[in-house]
This record gives C-alpha cells, structure tokens and sequence, in this order.
C-alpha cells in the first residue's frame, strides 16, 4: 500500500511544474534539495554518530557536476555522472576519514568541505570565467 501511494505521489509531483510559477517551482526545489541533503546528513550521521560536514562538499560537486554537463549531455547521463561523482568522491575520502574520531573528525570534514568551495570558486573564475576565454594574459 505504501508503494502504491508513494508512487501516486511521484506521478503528482510530475505535473507541478506545468500548474506552478516560477517562484513557487524554485522555493519547492530549494527545499526538496534541502530535505535531500538533511536525509543523506542523517543516513550517515545516525548510524555512526559522527557529525560529518562533508556531506555538503559531496552534495555540491553532485550539483556542479549537473550545472557543468547540463548543456552538453541529456538529462539522465547529467543525473547519472552527478550520482557517479559523489559517490566517487565520497568513497575516497570514507575510506581515508573514517579512521579517524571525535573532534579530528569534524575538523577534517570541515576542511575538506572549503577545499571543494575553494576548488570551484578557483574553476569559476579561472577556467569558466567569460574573460578567461578572450584574455591572451593570465
């Protein structure tokens, strides 16, 4: 019964966006990210009690993986390589992290999320820039 009414409630969602604004379409897929990212923060933090920080960083490169290969690719590979990249990266750092404890824990999470921050701002503005492309000076 109750995939039966998950998937009535699938179906529904798909005609919002012709019944809806602009402003009510973006304000429900803010939060609907916002309940993504609370629920994969509460998958891994629940279980193992660590307050893990990077759950964002994955979370924004799945997203800059999308923003990045939108206008390139179809849809569903977009969705597929976002995927692809966060679980990548998550693995890598889960298998180096989680040896670690307490606080050095935390701290190291925290780092690694301004390290991917750092790492888009730097790509933003020196590989994607509008200028980057004419400018013969770097």
């Amino acid at each position: 019964m109750k995939f039966i009414l998950a998937l009535v409630v699938l179906v529904a969602l798909t005609f919002v966006p012709g019944l809806v604004g602009p402003y009510p379409l973006g304000l429900m897929i803010g939060i609907l990210g916002y309940g993504v990212l609370a629920t994969a923060w509460a998958m891994f933090s629940g279980p193992t009690r660590y307050i893990s920080l990077a759950t964002v960083a994955f979370f924004g490169l799945g997203a800059y993986t999308v923003a990045v290969l939108s206008e390139v690719l179809p849809y569903p590979l977009v969705l597929l390589a976002a995927a692809c990249v966060g679980v990548i990266v998550a693995l890598l750092v889960g298998l180096a992290t989680l040896r670690l404890a307490g606080i050095y824990f935390v701290i190291f999470t925290f780092g690694l999320t301004e390290l991917v921050r750092q790492l888009v701002t730097y790509y933003e503005v020196n590989v994607t820039a509008p200028w980057a492309a004419t400018s013969s000076c770097r």
